[in-house]
């Protein structure tokens, strides 16, 4: 049957779902003939009727002709004209006089225009459809460092965070157009390079061997220096432990130093925090929480540890965190996290009770606000955050009793470290001489370049080395050096695939080549030995033996690397903080919530990723991924701890699917107000891979409120829609954003407007009907949903299209189009997930040669 795709060509699909896939350059042919009778029979008429007559062969306004126009968008100079000509027609600027062209041809001729830049930009990007090489991204570059060398990180010190950040070119930053190396770059990566091999290779023992610190709680009563915290109020010391009650901490001192020094943390590294707890859950049986905290000028380095303690007294277990820490960490302090805090029914002199306070005022209920400030004096004096047990009988209040802390560090796997041993496998003894040399690279080139290396590749660098012996460095500095120089080799750092003997053909990838495209395609890094082996025996390009592969890489840890790399940049998780809400509209909203928001979508992704969720579950779903900060902003109870896990949705939740996620919703605003338009092209974007065209250069935002107006952002969205010149864009686009307005700036569910200063009194309901541009109408947020399942081909076309980007390294093209709708075919009629959309991509003509 014939079926009409976007941009109004055909294509041709057998019933039975399987296509007939035409030679390209047949393709490619009729696409030039299609845009070519679209440009005579309707573009060059309207030129003729409108426009010839100022700017023709007989007069020459502002010295500009379109007689002379082409429909060929690579000639920049013709490119350029037709882009003059759209934005003065989207500005109403031309023709000057009548007669004047209607809305539907000006409309017509915007989006030819804006068609044919977007091709001849995605031609020129790609080069044809052939990469010949492609520099590694800073995470890839990080992380094949990673692999290579068997090295970790600490926060600051990666590669990642060094390197400034990759250019982008349809929205991911592994197209081979936007990585550039200029020189600036390239000394930027050899400043990393030589970092890496300082770290790498060693000299001698460490200068801090793993040492373990501890403080028994009980030794406070005994330190004349601390034990003054006996008598605090909420802090009781016990014979074997110190009891904490209220919203109380106990800090340590100089029992938590480092040998030999008077601080706990020596030198940056990762270092092993325990601490031995107890808890009584008091009256309330709510749960009790441990905070363990370090002071340190980036307040974000501070909270090492947030659990939740559920041994009994006299039962203590061991909490447990190993967290990264640098020398600039202060004082240790261990608290209890807003506890339980009602004593037979009334309020004690809690973080609690001063928190009612501040709630009860900011909600106008100053009544409340009154008494419970009132309670507070006459129960326990001025110091109203804190217990008093003298005061008050703390039998029933919550407690958290602790044994003792532990720091232990700085951690190190083995020594020397494995980076050291993987360039000298007999670790510190070696003999420096040329034969020994080149056995060292002989073993690391093949790896660090990914294929097999000859001699003469590796003459240089062991000459090299010597060079710097010569000098009367030592092997280790010389090897620095000669691992630096390997780093930042172009064999290094960029991906070949060279041209064959014509330059013109496509060419079979190698196993080489293919092991190292699947492997930055799936880990964002090198490939491991398994994928080495295959490509050494030749059986890698095998359909059976990639499909396989991909299983049993999905397994391993590196998978992360594809969740951080295309789940990121397809659902632009990095774009979701870019305004901070208001903090006085939304006190709600802090830093962890924040984080929390950025955390689901790429918990959601990696769900769908891992468990073969149907692909469908990104439009709607009856699972959200939730972790304890984020649960309390939704209103689910019972969900303790950072981590996410999958929780079940009932039938009347308002979540469910991508678009009721708060990260995406907030990235839809400007931190004040909901922003539509932004809403509806993410779902157009990121779903449909079908951005609208750009606006008129005139087209503005939506402006904000006017004193007096009191509109909603509906409201002037709609107004702003009776301007003709953005009028069709904001018919295509709104529907798809105004579905969400039920959803605030972060994400909680309203059924009235709020922000822009929007109070009870005033605030005008919320409105979420539209239609869409096929003329399906919706009612709400989830008719939307079900309008959008109804587009799942879309979708599924949209996905593969932006996967196909990131796994080549370039542009999606016309060219890519059998392929992408063979692998839709496939998802429609058969298992439609990430897993075998990847196995598709991975066995596709078009990811198995260059």
């Amino acid at each position: 049957m014939l079926r009409m795709r976007r941009g109004g060509s055909a294509s041709i699909r057998f019933s039975g779902g399987r296509w007939l896939v035409l030679c390209l350059c047949v393709v490619s042919m009729s696409a030039r003939a299609a845009d070519e009778d679209v440009f005579e029979t309707e573009i060059r008429p309207f030129l003729q009727e409108y426009c010839v007559t100022c700017h023709g062969p007989d007069k020459q306004r502002g010295d500009f002709r379109v007689d002379t126009l082409t429909s060929d968008f690579s000639n920049l100079a013709n490119a350029g004209h037709w882009i003059e000509v759209r934005d003065n027609i989207n500005l109403g600027e031309m023709p000057p006089e009548e007669p004047y062209p209607s809305i539907v041809k000006s409309e017509k001729i915007s989006a030819w225009v804006a068609e044919g830049i977007r091709k001849a930009e995605k031609s020129a990007l790609a080069k044809d459809g052939r990469v010949l090489l492609r520099r590694l991204t800073r995470a890839e570059f990080a992380n094949t460092v990673r692999d290579l060398l068997g090295m970790t990180f600490l926060p600051g010190e990666s590669p990642a965070d060094l390197l400034p950040p990759d250019g982008t070119v349809d929205g991911f930053d592994k197209v081979s157009a936007g990585l550039m190396l200029d020189p600036s770059l390239l000394e930027k990566t050899h400043e990393v390079a030589r970092r890496i091999a300082d770290k790498a290779i060693v000299t001698g023992p460490p200068a801090y061997p793993t040492e373990t610190m501890r403080m028994e709680f009980e030794e406070i009563a005994e330190n004349r220096a601390i034990r003054y915290l006996c008598d605090r109020p909420g802090f009781v010391c016990e014979e074997d432990s110190v009891r904490l009650m209220g919203d109380v901490s106990t800090r340590s001192f100089a029992r938590l130093a480092y040998p030999g020094e008077k601080r706990t943390i020596p030198v940056a590294g990762m270092y092993r925090v325990s601490v031995s707890a107890s808890a009584t859950r008091g009256a309330e049986g709510k749960p009790v929480v441990m905070r363990v905290e370090q002071s340190h000028p980036d307040e974000a380095k501070e909270k090492i540890m947030e659990v939740e303690v559920t041994a009994p007294p006299g039962q203590p277990e061991v909490y447990t965190v190993v967290v990264p820490r640098d020398p600039d960490g202060g004082e240790w302090k261990v608290s209890l996290v807003d506890p339980a805090s009602f004593l037979q029914g009334n309020p004690t002199y809690t973080h609690y009770a001063n928190r009612v306070v501040k709630d009860a005022g900011r909600a106008g209920d100053f009544a409340t606000a009154i008494r419970f400030r009132g309670r507070m004096q006459l129960e326990g004096g001025h110091e109203q955050t804190l217990i008093r047990p003298d005061r008050i009988e703390t039998d029933d209040l919550a407690a958290l009793h602790l044994d003792w802390i532990e720091i232990e560090g700085p951690l190190v796997d083995q020594w020397p470290p494995r980076s050291h041993t993987t360039i000298f496998p007999s670790g510190t003894e070696f003999e420096p001489d040329p034969g020994a040399i080149r056995d060292l690279f002989e073993r690391l080139l093949p790896l660090a370049w990914r294929r097999p290396v000859t001699g003469e590749e590796i003459e240089p660098l062991v000459a090299f080395v010597a060079g710097e012996l010569e000098q009367g460095k030592s092997i280790e500095e010389a090897m620095r050096a000669g691992l630096a120089a390997v780093l930042t080799s172009p064999h290094f750092l960029y991906l070949f695939e060279p041209s064959g003997e014509n330059d013109s053909d496509p060419r079979r990838l190698t196993d080489w080549e293919l092991a190292s495209r699947l492997s930055y395609f799936l880990w964002s890094s090198m490939p491991d030995k398994t994928l080495f082996d295959l490509a050494r025996s030749g059986r890698l390009r095998d359909r059976s033996v990639l499909e396989s592969e991909v299983d049993r890489m999905m397994e391993d840890p590196r998978i992360e690397g594809f969740v951080e790399g295309f789940g990121a940049q397809w659902l632009r998780t990095g774009s979701f903080l870019a305004f901070e809400p208001d903090a006085r509209q939304y006190p709600g909203y802090d830093a962890e919530l924040g984080e929390a928001m950025v955390g689901e979508t790429l918990a959601y992704f990696r769900e769908i990723l891992m468990e073969d969720v149907d692909l469908r579950s990104f439009i709607d779903s009856d699972f959200a991924m939730m972790n304890e900060r984020l649960a309390r902003h939704y209103g689910f109870p019972g969900v303790k701890g950072e981590e996410f896990r999958r929780i079940a949705l009932p039938p009347d939740s308002r979540r469910g699917g991508l678009l009721t996620q708060a990260g995406v919703l907030l990235a839809g605003s400007d931190g004040d107000r909901t922003k539509p338009v932004s809403r509806g092209v993410y779902v157009l974007e990121v779903l449909f891979n079908d951005p609208p065209q750009p606006p008129p250069p005139n087209a503005g935002e939506i402006e904000p409120n006017i004193e007096g107006e009191n509109l909603t952002v509906r409201e002037r969205l709609l107004k702003h829609q009776q301007i003709e010149t953005c009028a069709a864009c904001h018919r295509g686009i709104d529907p798809y954003g105004l579905a969400w307005e039920n959803y605030d700036v972060i994400g909680r569910w309203r059924d009235r407007q709020n922000g822009e200063g929007f109070r009870e009194r005033n605030a005008p309901p919320i409105v979420a009907t539209g239609t869409l541009p096929n003329g399906k109408a919706f009612d709400g947020p989830e008719s939307f949903k079900a309008l959008l399942m109804a587009q799942d081909e879309r979708f599924f076309r949209g996905l593969t299209e932006k996967m196909f980007v990131y796994a080549l390294g370039r542009p999606h093209l016309p060219t890519d189009r059998p392929a992408v709708e063979s692998i839709v075919d496939v998802l429609e009629n058969e298992s439609p997930t990430l897993r075998a959309l990847i196995k598709h991509v991975v066995t596709s003509r078009a990811f198995l040669e260059k």
